[in-house]
């Protein structure tokens, strides 16, 4: 190449005429699952440089999904309190303080497991069709119970966690973590019983632990409790903190998109103790997003299904 030539090139460089053959624009981001009240949101979220809206939403309601008996549709997922993807994003597993707990599609909406656990307060699935559900503290609670989805309202298995709040199956270690009122605990889960038997737990930093959900990497969990958010070291059994929301008080869910690393929770409102908010927040951002509808209690990322 001559010098004139290398010279046209630079000067149409500096001057703007080249486009990069790559596009700067950012990730896109997937849906957001939001429950609270008696509704759970399948929300697009689409981002406008630091801001960010809802594009489509759907919304699951217990008196319009079929597959639902009716004695369900009244009071039993009036307090939604958790919205989880399950089946690779093709499902959503729900539950509610008042009782309620269902899977259903999320492109039928259809609900195609139901069953009633007193204060459900999370659940995860379990290999072989099984689903644990955690049961918090009214007087027949505080206790990890475990169903078949194949076999609505049919309890299979029991043991006892004091304010049983999360749980998250780790499928590489065959592992259930699960949190109560002050303690982190590992559970083997045998299938073909079933049964769930305690193998490790571990000491919080803090009182109370509210939450489990998966951190930047397999071996990583995020923990809230009453004062901060914890990454719990599934190597080393460690807790540090999240250094996001390490001093944050009154966290009701944290959730993290591991491809951005964006980071959405929910804070309770401070106000006469309500334990909800109408707002969806960012780590590290000041924007947020207000609720596509009713008041939030918990969300989740989950990728389109």
């Amino acid at each position: 190449m001559d010098d004139m030539r290398r010279r046209q090139l630079i000067t149409a460089a500096l001057s703007g005429v080249c486009r990069p053959l790559v596009s700067a624009e950012a990730p896109k981001l997937p849906n957001l699952l939001l429950c609270g009240g008696n509704v759970v949101y399948d929300a697009e979220v689409l981002r406008d440089g630091a801001s960010y809206r809802w594009g489509s939403v759907r919304s699951w309601m217990p008196e319009k999904t079929a597959g639902l008996p009716l004695k369900y549709c009244l009071v039993a997922f009036e307090h939604t309190d958790e919205c989880k993807p399950v089946d690779g994003g093709k499902s959503v597993l729900v539950t509610a303080s008042t009782g309620g707990v269902a899977i259903f599609n999320r492109t039928s909406l259809a609900t195609s497991f139901y069953a009633t656990v007193p204060n459900a307060h999370s659940a995860c699935l379990l290999p072989g069709g099984h689903l644990v559900v955690a049961s918090s503290t009214p007087a027949n609670g505080n206790a990890l119970v475990v169903f078949h989805r194949a076999k609505s309202e049919a309890p299979l298995f029991r043991t006892p966690l004091e304010a049983a709040h999360g749980v998250d199956w780790d499928e590489e270690r065959k592992t259930l973590y699960a949190i109560g009122f002050d303690t982190l605990y590992e559970y083997n889960f045998d299938e073909s019983k079933p049964s769930l038997t305690l193998k490790r737990q571990y000491k919080l930093p803090g009182p109370t632990g509210h939450e489990l959900s998966p951190g930047a990497s397999a071996d990583e969990l995020l923990l809230s409790i009453d004062d901060r958010v914890l990454a719990f070291d599934k190597k080393t059994g460690n807790f540090t903190p999240f250094e996001p929301l390490a001093r944050a008080v009154g966290i009701k869910c944290v959730s993290m998109d591991r491809q951005t690393k964006l980071t959405a929770y929910i804070q309770c409102e401070d106000i006469r103790g309500r334990w909800w908010s109408f707002d969806v927040r960012f780590a590290g951002a000041t924007a947020t997003l207000a609720s596509p509808g009713q008041r939030l209690y918990k969300i989740r990322w989950a990728e389109k299904p």
